[in-house]
Order: C-alpha cells, then structure tokens, then sequence
C-alpha cells in the first residue's frame, strides 16, 4: 500500500510514470542497503572490477606481492570466475601456504568449479590448519559432498554439529538449505535455528544476517 501511496504521489508531482517509478526503486535500494540489507549491492561489481583493475597495476609493478594476488583471487571468486581465482591463489602458495584461508579460498574456488575432490583436500588442509577458518563456511561444501557421495550418517552427524557450533545464521540456512535434499526434517531444524540465532543477534548487528533469516523463512513455509 505505501508503495502504491508514494507512486501515486510521486507522479502526481512528476508527471511521468516511468520516472516516478525509477525514483521509488531506487529510493528503495538506497534504504535498503543502509537499514535493511535484504537485497545485493548493485554497485559491487563496478567497485570489484575497478578494484581488480587496480590490483593488477600493482602486481605489474610488483609481481612478489602475494598479498594483491590473494585478493584478486578473492575478487574473482565473488565474480564466479573460479580458474582465475584458481590461478591467482596458486601464485600465493609458495609464500603463504602455511595460512589457513589460502587453501580454503582455493578448496571453494576447486570445489565450486566442479572439481570436487581437489577442492575437498584443499578444505580439509585449511581445516587442519585452522579448524575456525572461513567461520564455518567449509563444512557446508564438504557436507555437500557427503550426501552427494557417501551418506556417511555418522559423518553427516559430525559435520552438522560443527556447522551449528558457529552459530552463524548465514551457514545454518545454506547447511539446511543442502540437508532438505538428504534428510527433510533435519534441513527443517537448521533452517529454525537460523531464524532462532538471527533473533538473538544484537539490533546494530542484524543487518548483515536479515537476509538469510528471511530466507530460511521462505524455505521453511514450502516445506
């Protein structure tokens, strides 16, 4: 109703619809993005691509720095370009091997690339390192690859236990999101813990978790 108000208002003043209409869109991305956060950043990909831009001048000029290869690997894997956030995480290796995110960026980049197994032992090395990197991220793709493979019960157990102990609404609803397909009224209880932990999320902080408590939601009421 308030959007049909302020249309109704906004081309009474305007006189055109269609401008109307795009000043009420874009007023609500901007409120969106500043108190909500349930709709993507539409400048992120202008700002990741001049980013990317700039990272490679600066590799150009220093091709030792692995700290811009790491992040144009990061830059690129957000872009779904996995072989080329492959290639940049790789350069980074001989450096920076012993830290726990570099194989996990690149375990994510192999594993959503489709190369699964690749990606597998690069999770499980970043794991080994750190059993907290990428907050808890990791056992979402290793416990993909369980119920699309194996369907160890104990492991599954195993995995979805250490997933809820980040207590993190974001990887509780992918987590439910990949068990609905495995085991329904398990995907179920995660998808509510999700919404549960996001309700017990400080105020200033819900922001950066709304988006995922509302999609559990949805999942929820089809299921």
């Amino acid at each position: 109703m308030r959007f049909l108000l302020y249309y109704f208002l906004f081309r009474v003043f305007l006189g055109n619809p269609l401008l109307a209409l795009l000043i009420i869109t874009f007023i609500y991305l901007m409120v969106d993005r500043q108190f909500i956060g349930l709709l993507p950043d539409i400048f992120k990909p202008f700002k990741r691509k001049s980013r990317i831009k700039a990272l490679k001048e600066t590799v150009k000029l220093n091709p030792a720095d692995v700290n811009a290869y790491k992040e144009i690997g990061q830059l690129y894997l957000e872009e779904k370009n996995y072989q080329e956030a492959i290639n940049n995480f790789l350069k980074t290796l001989g450096k920076m091997g012993e830290y726990a995110d570099i194989h996990f960026y690149l375990g994510k980049a192999f594993y959503l690339q489709g190369q699964h197994e690749k990606g597998k032992e690069e999770l499980l090395q970043a794991l080994s390192i750190n059993s907290k990197v990428g907050y808890g991220e990791p056992y979402i793709y290793l416990l993909e690859a369980e119920i699309a493979g194996e369907k160890d019960r104990v492991e599954i157990k195993d995995l979805v236990e250490k997933i809820q102990r980040f207590g993190n609404p974001e990887i509780l609803y992918k987590a439910g999101n990949i068990l609905l397909k495995y085991d329904v009224q398990l995907g179920k209880e995660l998808l509510k813990e999700a919404v549960e932990t996001y309700k017990g999320i400080p105020r200033n902080f819900r922001k950066l978790h709304r988006r995922w408590a509302f999609f559990a939601r949805l999942k929820l009421i089809k299921h």
